[in-house]
């Protein structure tokens, strides 16, 4: 998964999007410093590629890339050296992928109806996606083409492709991943720090100790961690810690999370089932979701130092005493 040694890439950068037509100098250079923001904050965490010959691209009027990036030009025409330097660096740490992945680029290549010139790189996003890696396309801020999952349809087949601008987005898209890929119990931790990176998984967690089978379970747990991951920290905040004011800020989230009530609170033996060991620390998760009022938990902590401010999900249970 995502991170691992040996996983394939799963985020390449469209270079169709690379267009600058009608930009000031100014203007442009902030564009591509926000683009450079993107792209070098994906490159932190994650592989990023580009087709190999995208300095080719012509990026406005008929101007290849590599002119645009390497060739001094007008001075009203150009954007800041430093920004088209950036630009060019982080371009050039990209994974590239080469003329023989480009052959087999479909053709034909439509984004949300609107034709992408071969070869694309949602064509090559698209053919990984088909076969089982499930790819995702880095735009240029003014694309055309809007953030998120999108068709494309192509000569070879057609699916949903995921289009970012801005790292913040990725996470949608390795949540994505989970039933698009079928993803089983020993791969669902790993795919799982990254897709929730407030969160910190305890190595005892496990789907069996729940009611139920696990491709069943998946999607609740899915849900219950994203909201948590998205919304619990900034709840907390918001009802200053209040049980009942941090539900109100968490509501129309999908998932209704609590603390234990006055009765297990006054069990010392039952509140200690919510204490869970983890790097030799203790934390107790006695917030919870869940899936239903007699069955299957998913215990978590407030958000702790210890941890750099994340999560604890500590339990997944069919029922704690009380």
């Amino acid at each position: 998964m995502p991170g691992a040694a040996g996983e394939p890439y799963r985020l390449v950068v469209d270079h169709t999007s690379l267009d600058f037509s009608g930009h000031s100098s100014s203007a442009l250079s902030d564009l591509l410093d926000d683009f450079s923001d993107a792209l070098e904050d994906l490159q932190t965490q994650h592989e990023v590629a580009a087709w190999t010959a995208w300095v080719e691209h012509p990026c406005r009027a008929g101007e290849p890339l590599h002119v645009f990036l390497y060739q001094r030009g007008p001075a009203s025409e150009t954007a800041s050296p430093d920004a088209k330097r950036r630009l060019s660096l982080l371009m050039d740490r990209c994974r590239l992928w080469d003329d023989d992945e480009a052959e087999l680029t479909p053709d034909g290549v439509h984004v949300a109806g609107a034709h992408h010139p071969w070869p694309s790189a949602a064509g090559h996003a698209l053919r990984r996606s088909l076969q089982g890696t499930t790819t995702a396309c880095l735009l240029f801020p003014t694309a055309a083409t809007s953030s998120g999952w999108q068709p494309v349809e192509s000569d070879d087949g057609t699916a949903t492709v995921f289009f970012l601008r801005d790292g913040s987005e990725l996470p949608d898209f390795w949540r994505a991943l989970f039933d698009r890929e079928d993803v089983d119990e020993t791969r669902f931790r790993t795919l799982a720090a990254t897709a929730f990176p407030a969160l910190v998984l305890a190595d005892s967690l496990s789907f069996g100790k729940f009611q139920g089978h696990y491709r069943d379970l998946r999607p609740w747990v899915v849900r219950v961690l994203a909201a948590t991951n998205d919304h619990f920290p900034t709840a907390m905040t918001a009802g200053a810690g209040i049980p009942k004011q941090v539900q109100a800020a968490l509501g129309g989230h999908g998932v209704t999370l609590s603390p234990e009530g006055p009765k297990t609170h006054a069990n010392e033996a039952a509140m200690k089932e919510r204490d869970v060991e983890h790097d030799g620390e203790t934390y107790r998760c006695e917030w919870h979701a869940k899936q239903h009022p007699t069955r299957n938990r998913v215990h978590f902590s407030l958000p702790d130092q210890r941890l750099g401010g994340r999560i604890l999900v500590g339990i997944f249970t069919e029922h704690l005493t009380i």
